[in-house]
């Protein structure tokens, strides 16, 4: 009969140096944990002893697991004005992925409020330019191009990546009630999420109006944006029924865009489907013909453009304010 091998998770500390001092240790970048003696990266150790991918844990999470077994470690310092506190909890667990998300939140969002992120990378390009190894090294340690930080902004990625989704979402969800009128009832399920489907052409249908929501606040360079908006300009205006046609939108940048702009409708088509591209010159003539303003007061002069901040005012407060 096969003996049970031991949870590599639950191993003694005997059984883990023996695990760990098994490989050649890696380069100590920054934090180091002593196996037998040897002093290995966190992460590297930690990944011998639990068989964990390293993409599933962060630096802090190894330092305190491995604290927990019972190896000497270095210490996570805590930077003036971050917050941080750190556990023993082990990071194969559900409660500490949201133990570890939020230090990582913590070491996030300090490096982006101490620094004006474009100046801090601008000042790191001109420290990096020239520099030897050592040059290097320093400026990495200057800047705060930390492991801590990297892990941090691995970690917040992979977990906050459909953010945008979720704004969208409950924007639209929010604004329902206050937009319908009494009787009027949601015909098709409104589009929450993103994506294109063929089924639900609008963001929301009901059996008296279409509606498309477009919910990014625009900076002022936002050609992605402008093109968007005026794609569902368009989706809306082709809509043969004779419902109430609304577009949302955030601030006044994106309604001045459609009234003002000499682009032409086929710039702003130009990252568009063939098929969206084809449904246009079909009903409304060739794109080049007309201008993005043209548009808007001629063919889509119907659809009317509100500002969303006016129903969920949060989206119009100033960034300082949030």
């Amino acid at each position: 009969m096969m003996e049970k091998r031991e949870p590599r998770a639950q191993q003694t500390l005997e059984s883990a140096i023996k695990v760990v001092s098994q490989a050649v240790p890696e380069p100590i970048r920054e934090h180091w944990a002593d196996i037998g003696g040897v002093r290995y990266p966190p992460k590297q150790a930690y990944q011998l002893i639990s068989d964990l991918p390293r993409s599933s844990f962060t630096s802090h999470a190894a330092l305190a697991r491995l604290r927990r077994i019972g190896f000497t470690t270095s210490v996570y310092q805590t930077r003036i004005g971050e917050r941080h506190t750190e556990t023993d909890t082990d990071p194969s667990g559900p409660q500490a992925d949201y133990t570890h998300l939020s230090a990582s939140f913590s070491t996030l969002l300090d490096f982006l409020t101490t620094n004006q992120l474009t100046e801090h990378l601008s000042s790191a390009e001109a420290a990096f330019a020239g520099s030897d190894m050592i040059g290097c090294a320093d400026t990495v340690e200057r800047f705060h191009f930390s492991e801590d930080l990297l892990d941090a902004a691995l970690a917040v990625r992979q977990h906050v990546g459909r953010l945008n989704d979720v704004i969208h979402a409950t924007v639209i969800a929010r604004c329902l009630p206050l937009i319908l009128e009494p009787g009027e009832t949601v015909t098709a399920r409104p589009s929450l999420g993103a994506g294109n489907d063929p089924s639900r052409p609008f963001d929301v249908e009901t059996d008296r109006r279409i509606a498309e929501f477009k919910v990014s606040q625009w900076k002022g360079a936002d050609t992605m944006r402008k093109r968007g908006v005026f794609a569902d300009l368009v989706h809306l205006a082709l809509d043969p029924t004779e419902r109430h046609a609304q577009m949302f939108v955030v601030g006044p940048l994106p309604k001045k865009f459609l009234v003002t702009s000499r682009s032409t409708a086929e710039w702003a088509l130009g990252r568009s489907s063939p098929h969206t591209r084809r449904r246009f010159e079909e009903n409304f003539g060739p794109a080049a013909q007309f201008t993005v303003a043209e548009f808007t007061a001629g063919l889509a002069a119907h659809i009317e453009i509100i500002d969303i901040a006016t129903l969920v005012p949060s989206l119009g407060l100033a960034d300082d304010l949030l």
